[in-house]
């Protein structure tokens, strides 16, 4: 079984690499971790697990939760829906070329989290995120519309109990992770 989750990760890859791309219309969330950006109203993504849509300037509404980016800054604010109702604020700094820090504050369970996304090429980015657990893959880029995310993530098992208790090493499991989103217009 794992030979074939890493033949199929391996040739995935290898297609992304070789396909050319333009800049795509990615989602505005990392895996787990919102950016500080909205969609634009009109503009939607939806797939496993996406179902997001600008409804007006700067603002969104969808699974994950309302997000309202703030004008001419790189901050947000929200309140998640998926996994677990939460608000949030998030500031998103961009690093380099293409690159960007996702670090927030959020009221449950855990209350820090940060994200760092860096290219790798034109059509695949290299994504590590810390939010209730680590969680570390590719998005790749196939197409302008598409976007496939292929992670790992670590998370406790107690993670959604609010039991704050101390954290063992030995509770955290590694859990394959795929989404995939198509970026649109209405």
């Amino acid at each position: 079984m794992k030979t074939r989750i890493i033949t199929i990760l391996t040739l995935t890859i290898i297609f992304a690499l070789f396909t050319l791309s333009t800049q795509a219309a990615e989602p505005t969330w990392l895996f787990t971790v919102p950016k500080a950006e909205s969609l634009d109203k009109g503009h939607y993504n939806i797939g496993f697990i996406y179902f997001d849509f600008g409804i007006a300037d700067n603002l969104e509404l969808g699974i994950h939760g309302i997000k309202y980016a703030i004008p001419g800054s790189n901050v947000a604010i929200g309140a998640s829906i998926f996994p677990l109702v939460s608000p949030y604020i998030v500031f998103s700094p961009k690093l380099g070329s293409g690159g960007g820090l996702n670090i927030g504050i959020k009221a449950a369970p855990y209350f820090f989290f940060a994200g760092i996304e860096a290219p790798i090429s034109n059509n695949l980015k290299f994504i590590a995120e810390l939010n209730n657990g680590l969680t570390a893959g590719l998005r790749i880029l196939p197409s302008k519309e598409w976007t496939l995310d292929l992670a790992f993530a670590f998370y406790s098992v107690n993670v959604y109990r609010y039991e704050y208790g101390n954290i063992e090493i030995k509770n955290f499991h590694p859990i394959p992770w795929i989404q995939f989103a198509y970026s649109g217009k209405f």
